[in-house]
């Protein structure tokens, strides 16, 4: 008897003591933690949540905003921060990595040179400008400028031909703005005017700083062209249908009709090869050759020497760089300048991002996580082949397509297979220099797919970025090593925890495959119709419901959302959320029961999917955000999905009554 109590004990405390490693072991931040229990999860999950790390969470004065997804990216530049002050601080062999983002960080460092030169580096392009006489003269200058990357009045790339994605074809968008959207030349509210003032100030000075006479009076000059140009620019809206901004058209066609632009002309000056350019936006090359025919060859110069200094004005003097600065603290609502390390950590990223990505990659990424999440998008893609063959609103034939669809998708993952080179001198004490060399480079490196097959080995952002992607036209998801970290995947997490993150997310791109625009495309990338008629249009009556949802959503009390501009985002949350709760189910963790810090599996889940959106931006921001971005503010990626997926319901037992709670026959579901 006392053998037995003495064992019991001894059990119990070996128990114990397992129970503390176990607790030691796992990483504090796979608790869920802060949580507000006065607010129901059925009234306000984003705010049961988040609600004590949004009280309590200060934005830097340097930021906009702060929290998770792409303010995650400001932690991140840390990290490539201590990467370049290493690298920049030793000497490396010329034309390494090393060496490249070393000296280039190291020649951006360097305000003392950059102040001393001041405009100087701009000079002959602004002297380019000067001797113009004739409109052709000005055509041939913004033709000259293209190769490097100054695009001003012309949005031409290389891309895949929407409706034959195996050949890389020449694409002509709208441009020509300055201000972030069309919609903001015309808006008359308070806040809108005081940012067309801060802009008009903005280009003001850039003139001043290069002793341009009558700022001023010139920035009003650009602003009108702006204006007049952002007449004839399409919506964010209109810009969704990929059909309705598809114009394949002879060059001789645009040629004759744009005879200012001389298309045919600026091509050969490029020594670009194209018999037709896919014109997405004609109306405004349309307005674009009226105003070259109508307005003086002098107000189109002030007009390029504002897009001029204002596209290299960050690679000038510290002066230019501030006046930017204070044009974003009314735009964005910033109040204080970035550190200039910290500025530099972006530019680099942005300018050899492969280059500095495989020192992040070599440096922080843990390539474990490569497999696992890969094994993720598999479990995933079964969950969503799974979920299409039981839905109620599409035909058989219909299904079958989108699965093979699904199954052609191309997985992305950490980095590429296959690195960018850049084959660009880089010197240490040339700032404005290194930058326009790395510009022509990209363009050089973009224009060689013309008339070829797309580089399937290319990403579109580069490795340490905190972004996840779908590419419509190479069917294709992206996954940048940046993601693959907390709160959005951590090694030592449960399932519950890395399903409701990495997952959703995953689930979010792999329905963009198949959300109002990405369902346009088939299965090779083509802007080529699949869907029975009768299936269609279900689809778009669904799509139309949560339109009509979150375009009763507000922010900032009054603000609406714009629920046709953001639908492809709010399709892919809804969907993403419901495809990762399945697969999460088919786990060992998503058939149990069992408890982690007092949450079931099923409600970690959610509460991870909570945290991954846990963001806090400033008033300025939201409002351009709304405005420009496609994506709906963090709380309702929150809580509009989880209003109309059930199993949330069942986890934390929302009941009628409270606020996002919505009856079945109310819960919208598409995928």
């Amino acid at each position: 008897m006392k053998y037995s109590i003495t064992m019991a004990l001894a059990g119990m405390l070996l128990l114990s003591c397992q129970q503390e490693k176990k607790q030691e072991k796992e990483p504090s931040k796979i608790a869920f933690t802060g949580i507000t229990e006065s607010i129901k999860p059925g009234d306000n999950f984003f705010d049961h949540v988040n609600k004590t790390w949004y009280d309590t969470i200060q934005i830097a004065d340097d930021q906009v905003g702060v929290g998770s997804y792409s303010f995650l990216n400001i932690p991140q530049r840390q990290l490539l921060q201590n990467i370049l002050e290493e690298v920049s601080s030793s000497e490396h062999e010329k034309g390494t990595v090393e060496q490249k983002v070393g000296d280039f960080f190291a020649s951006g460092m360097d305000t003392a040179t950059l102040n001393q030169r001041g405009y100087e580096p701009i000079k002959p392009i602004l002297e380019e400008i000067d001797a113009i006489t004739t409109k052709k003269e000005l055509v041939d200058f913004v033709t000259e400028q293209i190769s490097k990357g100054n695009n001003s009045v012309m949005g031409l790339r290389v891309a895949p031909d929407n409706k034959n994605s195996q050949i890389n074809i020449l694409h002509a968008g709208q441009s020509g703005l300055g201000l972030p959207d069309r919609d903001y030349y015309f808006k008359t509210d308070e806040s809108t005017v005081g940012i067309q003032e801060a802009y008009k100030t903005y280009l003001a000075t850039l003139f001043d700083l290069t002793d341009i006479e009558d700022g001023a009076e010139k920035a009003e000059t650009v602003y009108e062209i702006e204006k007049q140009l952002a007449e004839s620019h399409k919506t964010r809206i209109e810009r969704r249908d990929p059909q309705a901004n598809y114009h394949k058209l002879a060059v001789s066609y645009i040629t004759a009709s744009n005879p200012n632009i001389d298309w045919a002309s600026m091509l050969t000056k490029l020594e670009l090869e194209a018999d037709s350019i896919n014109v997405r936006q004609p109306a405004y090359y349309d307005k674009l050759d009226n105003l070259l025919g109508s307005l003086s060859v002098n107000d189109w110069k002030t007009y390029l020497k504002a897009h001029t200094l204002d596209n290299y004005s960050r690679f000038l003097s510290v002066p230019f760089e501030d006046a930017l600065f204070e044009y974003n603290k009314v735009l964005l609502g910033q109040s204080e300048q970035q550190p200039r390390a910290q500025i530099m950590a972006q530019q680099v990223d942005r300018n050899l991002g492969f280059a500095l990505g495989q020192l992040y990659v070599k440096r922080y990424f843990d390539e474990a996580a490569k497999q696992r999440v890969l094994d993720l998008v598999n479990n995933l893609q079964k969950a969503f082949e799974n979920r299409m063959s039981k839905l109620d609103w599409m035909s058989d034939s219909t299904k079958t397509k989108a699965k093979e669809k699904l199954y052609a998708i191309t997985k992305k993952i950490g980095y590429p297979d296959v690195w960018r080179e850049y084959d660009v001198e880089i010197a240490r004490d040339q700032y404005f220099e290194n930058v326009v060399a790395l510009q022509e480079n990209n363009y050089q490196y973009n224009v060689q797919y013309l008339n070829k097959p797309p580089n399937k080995d290319a990403w579109g952002t580069t490795p340490s970025t905190v972004t996840a992607y779908y590419n419509a036209s190479l069917n294709e998801i992206v996954f940048p090593a940046g993601i693959l970290q907390f709160p959005y995947f951590d090694m030592a997490a449960d399932d519950a925890v890395n399903y409701g993150g990495i997952g959703m997310v995953i689930g979010h791109e792999l329905t963009h495959a198949f959300d109002d625009n990405g369902s346009q495309y088939d299965g090779e990338g083509n802007l080529k119709n699949w869907w029975t008629k009768s299936d269609l249009e279900k689809f778009k009556g669904k799509t139309q419901q949560l339109i009509d949802r979150y375009s009763s959503f507000t922010v900032l009390d009054t603000v609406h959302l714009k629920g046709a501009m953001t639908i492809g985002e709010n399709t892919a949350d809804n969907g993403g959320i419901a495809i990762a709760y399945d697969a999460f189910k088919m786990t060992e963790q998503g058939q149990d029961t069992v408890k982690i810090g007092g949450y079931t599996p099923d409600q970690r889940f959610f509460l991870s999917i909570a945290r991954i959106w846990r963001v806090k931006v400033r008033d300025e921001f939201m409002r351009n955000y709304v405005n420009t971005n496609s994506h709906s503010p963090a709380i309702w990626r929150v809580n509009g999905p989880l209003m109309n997926f059930t199993p949330f319901y069942e986890a934390f037992d929302v009941k009628e009554g409270e606020e996002n709670y919505k009856p079945e026959e109310e819960r919208i579901k598409i995928w």
